[in-house]
């Protein structure tokens, strides 16, 4: 057997003793585990393997109907280690990634040793941030204290998302290992949208827009945005063009501003209320930078203001959205002290709408213009004073910045806001 830099070509950070306990960890191993098939055998399935970055060894998971098995060793040779689990009580977890993918950490123990492979997408860099970068690493452990961190080499990585997902669920597993439910969503094979059945309505969502999204988890985000235009295109739902408007929008490999807004304008006109708000945000930040479009500030606040206030009675709302919002509201100040106090005082029911949503930099915005106008004696906190005794509960305009975990009391807050902001958009028209 080879000596530890040999096996796990590692760099560590510990003592000779530390690089020593490692070999001996990979020596138990390749002799304690039990023999398993060869991973081109076709009753196994690889579902993620990539080379060692730096040497010549290699790193794989296989999948069986009832077990998945990790092994580790040159390329083409019989395996250093083998370790393999029953899907049952296998370590496995995830976490969200990159742009609508997946990262999956499976982890593999042999006495007091662990062995997590973790592979998914990371965001891009400069030049290019809206790239996807696909990740693998493999990590060694022992009793908690990590001996080896080993990259793969990006180009290396073979992956089949959501493979090992698919068949714990066949065998009626319902949990990661950390007690999240699995997701229930369809796992649809690779397919060219031009090839893929027509869209139709699966367990209340489109099948589209599903093959879409299996495909973004899976980090083809070109094939993913064919699948979501054709669910646009299809009319069953709008969330296929709210995930094709932000791809248009936000990924530099696929941007089309005119298709962007197209796509996003349609979702913020629906009745969807976990969408559109979002859609109404980043329509409304186009035309508030002039990104894509010719820059219209009229536009812009009404997109957003749909955003933070208007779009749905259940007053579902983009926090994020209320923060342009205030903005918008900001570029278009008139420049006498009544236009300047109308918008402050629009512009601060705005931050305290997206304070409801947990956004703590807009809490902080609405603070901050509150103490500036209670510095000043500005008239709109006057106003303010007044109109939160009268229409609300709250009874005061500091007040109105609240945040709160109670589901229903946050909600009545928003009620509130809303309609505060109803009566002093109408008061300055």
């Amino acid at each position: 057997m080879a000596s530890t830099k040999r096996a796990f070509g590692m760099k560590t950070a510990g003592s000779g003793a530390l690089r020593a306990v490692a070999c001996s960890l990979i020596m138990a191993g390749a002799w304690t585990t039990n023999a398993v098939a060869a991973p081109d055998r076709p009753e196994e399935e690889i579902v993620l393997a990539c080379r060692i970055d730096g040497q010549a060894k290699e790193a794989s998971i296989s999948l069986t109907e009832t077990s998945a098995t990790y092994r580790f060793g040159p390329p083409e040779r019989e395996p250093e280690l083998s370790l393999s689990n029953s899907l049952v009580d296998l370590d496995y977890r995830r976490n969200n990634g990159a742009a609508g993918t997946v990262d999956e950490i499976v982890t593999f123990a042999n006495g007091d040793t662990t062995y997590s492979f973790a592979a998914g997408f990371r965001n891009g860099m400069q030049p290019d941030p809206s790239a996807l970068r696909p990740f693998g690493l493999l990590s060694v452990s022992r009793n908690g204290r990590e001996l080896a961190r080993l990259p793969c080499r990006p180009d290396s990585i073979q992956r089949s998302p959501d493979r090992l997902l698919a068949r714990m669920r066949d065998i009626g597993r319902e949990r990661a290992s950390d007690g999240v439910s699995f997701p229930n969503y369809a796992i649809h094979p690779r397919m060219a949208a031009g090839e893929s059945p027509p869209c139709e309505v699966e367990n209340n969502v489109d099948t589209c827009w599903s093959r879409g999204v299996s495909a973004a988890r899976g980090g083809d985000l070109r094939a993913a945005l064919e699948h979501y235009d054709k669910s646009c295109a299809a009319r069953i739902m709008t969330a296929g063009c709210y995930e094709a408007g932000k791809l248009y929008l936000q990924n530099r490999q696929l941007r089309d501003y005119a298709r962007a807004r197209e796509s996003l304008e349609r979702t913020c006109e629906s009745d969807d209320p976990g969408q559109g708000p979002y859609a109404c945000k980043y329509l409304g930040w186009m035309y508030l930078t002039g990104t894509g479009v010719e820059r219209d500030l009229n536009r812009a606040i009404g997109a957003l203001a749909q955003a933070c206030f208007l779009h749905n009675d259940a007053i579902l709302i983009d926090g994020e959205g209320c923060h342009f919002l205030g903005q918008a509201i900001f570029a278009k100040r008139g420049r006498t002290r009544q236009g300047e106090a109308d918008a402050d005082y629009l512009a601060y029911l705005s931050f305290a709408q997206g304070c409801t949503d947990d956004a703590e930099t807009v809490c902080e915005e609405a603070r901050t213009l509150l103490q500036r106008g209670e510095a000043s004696a500005a008239s709109w906190v006057k106003r303010c004073e007044q109109d939160a005794r009268r229409y609300s509960d709250i009874g005061s305009c500091g007040g109105l910045v609240a945040t709160s975990t109670d589901y229903e009391a946050g909600q009545a807050v928003r009620r509130q806001l809303k309609s505060l902001f109803r009566q002093a958009s109408a008061a300055t028209d």
